[in-house]
């Protein structure tokens, strides 16, 4: 199977175009055009062209110069912000500024309420406390990458405890595992491994075939099963760790 192929297999499982975007949220695709042009909603996460080319916050272009109209495919995920914006009166730029605003704030409130928060976003902290303008930064950051369509590659649902929860598991199992360098686990760390694992992969979707191997699936959960013997890897292509971002 092609590589547009099994793209085009993955995202019809886990993705819906702007018409099923719009039915969900019980709405019109003019409103919801409207709604990502104006940052309320995010951008497709993937766009496959006839020829063959396709496109993804996380990883560009791949398959040559795209030509003819895209086939957008957003994250249902957004079905819910969505719905969020429909009950509110202001105008859609309006809306976009109070949701980001709700987001921050959520995100900033729980980061400082984890005794372990660090291990999510270290540069948020100074001397192990949390800088509250930091986090906020951060969190206005993180949204941006949700209303791009690159945290609709990553997550499963959208909110600030997905997000804390996918950096946190994250960077506890890069501490167990001292980054994948550790040579041996003692029977507790190998079961404080498996839980983390297990609790990020169940607010991660599967990614890409081709997104896999160097995203945080890839890395941090196919990558330390099979170097510790903890379970069958889902995929043993070699990661390209310079092609990361934080999201992925």
């Amino acid at each position: 199977m092609s590589a547009v192929a099994t793209l085009q297999a993955y995202v019809g499982r886990h993705f819906v175009e702007l018409a099923e975007l719009a039915a969900g949220a019980g709405t019109d695709t003019t409103t919801v055009a409207s709604f990502v042009a104006a940052g309320v909603a995010p951008q497709p996460s993937y766009r496959i062209w006839p020829n063959g080319a396709f496109a993804s916050p996380i990883g560009g272009t791949h398959g040559g110069e795209p030509q003819g109209t895209s086939t957008d495919w957003y994250s249902p995920a957004a079905i819910w912000w969505i719905r969020r914006a429909l009950g509110m009166t202001e105008a859609p730029a309006e809306i976009a500024q109070r949701l980001a605003e709700t987001f921050v704030a959520d995100f900033v409130t729980r980061l400082g309420a984890l005794p372990d928060g660090h291990l999510a976003y270290p540069d948020v902290y100074v001397a192990g406390v949390l800088s509250p303008d930091a986090a906020a930064a951060l969190a206005a950051a993180e949204w941006a990458d949700w209303i791009n369509g690159g945290y609709g590659v990553c997550l499963r649902h959208w909110s600030a405890a997905d997000a804390i929860t996918k950096m946190l598991q994250r960077g506890r199992i890069i501490a167990l595992t001292d980054g994948a360098t550790r040579e041996t686990l003692t029977s507790s760390d190998r079961m404080a491994l498996l839980e983390a694992m297990e609790r990020l992969e169940a607010v991660m979707l599967p990614f890409a075939p081709h997104q896999r191997p160097a995203g945080t699936p890839g890395l941090w959960i196919d990558r330390i099963l099979k170097r510790y013997g903890l379970g069958r890897p889902t995929s043993d292509v070699a990661p390209e760790v310079s092609s990361l971002r934080l999201c992925a």
